[in-house]
């Protein structure tokens, strides 16, 4: 029987598609109609297909206009049950096909909308094809893509390993949605001490600005709502551990964590860290600061190939020159 195979159909597609037995009916009505007038040749627009939800019965419902006995023009509507010889197998081999057709772009849409709420997130892939260039990943029901240029340098992937990562965007495809992840975004380091730090989940500490090269050295400006709350100490842990986890998480990444301070001569003192500053003078006009240390403090204060005053100076927005002080005079 026709009625008893379509509500059977209509159970599966619900528990199969995880739809409402509504939308299901209302997807196979003009699904149906788009078959009928396909294979009867009918151009109207007035004719539709309507299923009964207890039945299952299929009938068809056109609008006739028609003279009454005063001449005037009424409209009447025609029903018409539909049985499965009158519309055919080729009908219904047609309605089959848009159904599915519709079914599928649903379920790309719903997908897409249940993917689009982890945008901004951490999330961990599982590595299906690892290259030298873009890398593909799988996430749960998805396809996830780490680009090339959001891959840290000189990081190796392997399959099957799962890896952590932001997610930057989600976009549409054919096959359905597609993730992308970033491993070099400053980003995904906020996000994995806000996962591994209590303080700034709760928003006690508070994540002010961060400076980084991916995959050598990250600096954090950090500040606590609570005066009785090391901010640093709270992202570090007790013996590394919090800090630590972030680390491991980002290959060995070092990271330089320091207070904030809204003076602009402490805070550059801070970022520097872990150079000791002597003096600290600032010019305005070109929002550079000249920042005096000790022999001994020069190369921490420069950082190998100048990476600690160069994240400095993205941390702090200034434009930072360390100069060497020599007992009389300074050296640039």
């Amino acid at each position: 029987m026709l009625n008893l195979n379509l509500l059977e159909a209509l159970e599966q597609l619900q528990g199969e598609k995880n739809m409402s037995r509504d939308e299901v009916i209302e997807i196979l009505e003009r699904a149906l109609t788009t078959a009928y007038k396909k294979n009867f040749n009918v151009q109207d627009d007035n004719l539709t297909v309507k299923i009964d939800s207890i039945t299952g019965e299929i009938n068809v419902f056109e609008n006739v206009e028609e003279k009454n006995e005063d001449g005037l023009i009424q409209t009447k509507v025609v029903r018409e049950t539909l049985n499965t010889k009158k519309f055919g197998r080729i009908a219904a081999q047609t309605a089959k096909q848009v159904l599915i057709q519709k079914l599928k772009e649903i379920e790309r849409e719903n997908l897409f909308q249940e993917y689009m709420d982890l945008y901004h997130t951490v999330v961990s892939a599982e590595v299906i094809r690892p290259s030298n260039g873009d890398v593909d990943l799988r996430l749960n029901k998805v396809d996830a893509v780490l680009p090339a240029k959001e891959r840290i340098p000189g990081e190796k992937f392997y399959a099957g390993q799962f890896v952590k990562s932001y997610v930057m965007a989600v976009e549409k495809k054919n096959k359905g949605p597609v993730v992308i992840l970033s491993r070099v975004a400053n980003e995904l380091v906020q996000k994995l001490f806000e996962k591994y730090v209590p303080e700034i989940e709760g928003g006690i500490v508070k994540i002010v600005a961060i400076a980084r090269e991916p995959g050598s050295r990250t600096k954090m400006a950090v500040i606590s709502t609570d005066p009785n709350v090391d901010p640093v100490g709270s992202c570090i842990g007790e013996g590394g551990s919090r800090v630590g986890q972030v680390i491991k998480e980002l290959n060995g990444e070092k990271i330089d964590i320091v207070s904030f301070s809204s003076e602009p001569v402490q805070f550059v003192s801070n970022a520097l860290s872990p150079a000791k500053v002597m003096d600290i003078s600032l010019s305005e006009n070109d929002h550079r600061m000249y920042i005096t240390v000790s022999p001994t403090q020069i190369s921490l204060a420069i950082g190998k190939d100048g990476q600690n005053v160069r994240l400095a100076s993205k941390l702090t927005g200034w434009k930072i020159e360390i100069r060497q002080f020599m007992g009389e005079g300074f050296k640039n």
